[in-house]
């Protein structure tokens, strides 16, 4: 049940990350701003979740989860609502960096209770299912929203991350047990966890991996248009092809033991590879085009949470700061891949070689996770199978 619930949660601050930027348009024209500074929307978030987001960890780590956790969607709602509401540019600004440290906090405080409230075999799945429920918001939650904004006006599409979060922390108030959680260690003692060679190879992992992938999917949509020869109104059905393998990809995430995620890990990292390189081919037809989108949504939301549970693993009491990098991590990749795929559009290569061009910074995330392995056979096994000091009640 509170996987199901995180699942919500993670898809309503998932959709509040980018439901502005199908509405850009809408927000410059009726706040009197230009469309740059409209976009500064996006750019003040990412930032706002990357610094934000650990150092928010590190100041509440000895809070208990649970109420910290309504606290964090109880903020989530407010933000929305503000943002909905907003009379101005600079309020919308600041609601937007609010709701930002709000998702940024949720991901590092919900990893946590995700995995405290299963069995040590089942995290993998826990985790899993946030992922998931992030996946969903950027094929069914922000298209959803577009739509309803462009009808609507961009005050509605807000309107529905506000009615999302309140659903979510109903279900938090409701479901969310009371899980343990180690002692917090204080920040200096957190930081150490960064001195983990297999920590800070597994965030570099995050970044090269998911900015290959990024690299791809920010340009898939003129991509299936200009090479594949779908109709603009075509484009969003088949992204729930992509949808449906992330979906695919995190269930068999789930299937996979702790203790075997690093042999798995460069495996399907591989396979995403091997995906990004033959998608410039596979777009050649419609068929082909579909059948690139899901295996792409597949080998990366298999990969995503695999990555993510082994972070936590050899984090030990610093699992939530750990977890919160993480996703600063992935909003690093989340800035590099379109840069590299800009790059690619400038130098006249066209839409069709982006995901190609993505193929090489998974390739030398596949080179690290095959480090990394090497090290933890070497090293035994991981922080999550030890021995462990008593946790406190939250």
């Amino acid at each position: 049940m509170i996987a199901l619930v995180l699942m919500l949660c993670a898809f309503a601050v998932g959709t509040s990350e980018f439901i502005v930027v199908g509405v850009l348009p809408e927000v410059s024209a009726d706040l009197g701003v230009s469309l740059p500074s409209a976009g500064l929307l996006v750019t003040a978030y990412a930032v706002s979740v990357a610094v934000g987001g650990p150092v928010l960890t590190v100041l509440t780590g000895r809070l208990p989860r649970r109420p910290l956790l309504i606290g964090v969607m109880a903020l989530a709602f407010v933000a929305a609502a503000v943002c909905a509401l907003a009379p101005d540019y600079t309020v919308l600004m600041a609601a937007r960096m609010l709701a930002a440290l709000a998702q940024g906090l949720f991901f590092a405080v919900a990893s946590q209770i995700a995995v405290a409230a299963v069995a040590p075999e089942k995290r993998t799945a826990a985790i899993a299912k946030i992922v998931n429920g992030v996946a969903l918001s950027t094929v069914l939650g922000i298209p959803v929203g577009t739509l309803i904004g462009q009808n609507y006006g961009w005050r509605a599409s807000f309107a529905l991350v506000a009615v999302l979060t309140l659903i979510g922390l109903a279900g938090v108030a409701l479901g969310a047990p009371k899980v343990a959680h180690e002692p917090d260690p204080g920040v200096r003692a957190s930081l150490f966890a960064f001195g983990r060679k297999t920590v800070l190879l597994g965030l570099a992992t995050t970044v090269l991996s998911f900015t290959g992938m990024i690299t791809a999917f920010t340009y898939v949509a003129p991509a299936l248009v200009e090479v594949s020869g779908f109709s603009p109104s075509w484009v969003t059905g088949v992204l729930l092809v992509y949808g449906l393998g992330t979906v695919v990809g995190s269930t068999i995430a789930g299937r996979v033991r702790t203790d075997a995620i690093m042999r798995v890990l460069p495996v399907t990292l591989g396979l995403l590879m091997l995906v990004l390189l033959a998608t410039g081919f596979l777009l050649e037809t419609r068929l082909t085009a579909v059948v690139a989108l899901f295996g792409l949504g597949a080998t990366a939301f298999v990969s995503g949470p695999l990555l993510h549970t082994f972070l936590m693993g050899q984090a030990g009491s610093a699992a939530g700061l750990v977890a919160s990098v993480n996703i600063s991590a992935f909003n690093v990749a989340a800035a590099l891949g379109p840069m590299i795929g800009g790059a690619v559009i400038a130098g006249g290569f066209g839409v069709r070689w982006t995901a190609a061009a993505g193929a090489l910074p998974t390739l030398l995330g596949v080179g690290v996770a095959l480090v990394i392995g090497r090290l933890v056979r070497r090293g035994g096994a991981p922080v999550e199978e030890r021995a462990e000091p008593a946790p406190v009640r939250a």
